[in-house]
């Protein structure tokens, strides 16, 4: 393959990772607020 597609899927797959990771540390942030902020029962 031309090394631009080739370059083109790395890139593309780095974005893809960052966005997933980003969904993590917003799910893992909003997890702990939520544990921190609970009522007791």
């Amino acid at each position: 393959m031309d090394i631009d597609v080739l370059n083109s899927f790395k890139l593309m797959g780095m974005g893809m990772a960052a966005i997933f990771l980003v969904i993590i540390v917003i799910y893992a942030s909003v997890r702990i607020m939520l544990k921190a902020t609970a009522e007791d029962k």
